[in-house]
């Protein structure tokens, strides 16, 4: 090794010396601008979700969202560039390759590639135009087939849902034909309750319009609810008895808590007023051997 040395000009190791400090450089100074980007970014979504906490408003939620989802794939574009930029300028300055050659020979290979990787393509224009009209952000729960989850990751390519059990469902941009945001905009927490046939249905609406508006005054939940409760009314009859239906209106991502602890605040009303929930029923008979089946039996008495 250092006969091998010996046998280069000083001045032409101090060129390559210098060459590779400033590759180098190059390179840091590519890594320096990426932490600041990182910062830059991670500055802009902090305070997005401190306007959210502070204002509260649906409008705002939503922008937040759209803020994030957009930062995000921003993020990974520039560090890209700005990557491919820092290594294409060390070789063309410090090794001497030409560069443009080299982006001809990407062009037309990309183009080869391209045609042999179509789905690869398909996947990229879906991304693009689920990014740019808004469809999906990050954190949208949302539905597409018999996949659910919240909307983790997003990128051109793929998105990544983690569904409630903690499951990560990666999907391919191209492949989402259609899906549902249960969270785009405002929600509604649905109620279909149903209640025994000799009950007064208008006595369970009654229920309904006293717990919601309660928790509309509470603190913890009135940030939350948008709306009065609507109630369509007696919505259909089933073996259980007849059914309620009902709905309020929350922010998005919200109408799971706030339909739980309407639930619990509305079956203990119900108990305390003496509102019967139906619930299923199963009579069973038996009879000893050599017993007439009677086609009438006792009926059981119902509770008071």
């Amino acid at each position: 090794m250092t006969s091998f040395l010996s046998g280069i000009p000083v001045q032409r190791l101090d060129d390559y010396l210098f060459s590779a400090l400033r590759i180098g450089g190059y390179l840091g100074g590519a890594a320096l601008l990426n932490f600041l980007l990182s910062k830059l970014f991670s500055t802009v979504g902090r305070v997005s979700a401190d306007l959210v906490r502070e204002r509260g408003g649906e409008v705002d939620l939503e922008r937040a969202k759209q803020t994030n989802t957009v930062t995000t794939i921003a993020r990974r574009v520039l560090f890209s560039l700005v990557w491919a930029f820092a290594i294409l300028l060390a070789l063309k300055r410090e090794v001497g390759f030409e560069v443009g050659p080299l982006l001809a020979g990407a062009g037309v290979a990309g183009l080869a590639i391209g045609f042999a990787a179509q789905s690869v393509l398909k996947d990229w224009i879906g991304g693009f135009f689920l990014l740019t009209e808004g469809q999906i952000r990050i954190g949208d729960v949302v539905k597409v087939g018999d996949l659910s989850g919240s909307v983790e990751q997003l990128s051109l390519r793929t998105t990544v849902l983690r569904g409630y059990d903690g499951a990560v469902h990666v999907l391919a941009n191209g492949g989402i034909q259609s899906f549902t945001n249960l969270t785009m905009g405002f929600s509604y927490a649905v109620f279909d309750v149903a209640v025994d046939f000799d009950e007064e249905p208008q006595r369970l609406m009654d229920v309904f319009r006293e717990v919601s508006k309660e928790m509309r005054s509470d603190e913890t939940f009135q940030r939350l609810i948008l709306a009065d409760i609507e109630i369509a009314g007696v919505d259909k009859f089933t073996e259980q008895g007849v059914v309620v239906k009902a709905r309020l209106k929350t922010q998005p991502s919200q109408q799971w808590t706030v339909g739980r602890e309407l639930n619990r605040r509305l079956r203990a009303r119900c108990a305390q007023a003496g509102i019967t929930i139906a619930t299923a029923q199963r009579a069973v008979q038996l009879f000893e051997k050599g017993l007439q089946y009677d086609p009438n039996p006792v009926q059981p008495a119902r509770r008071p």
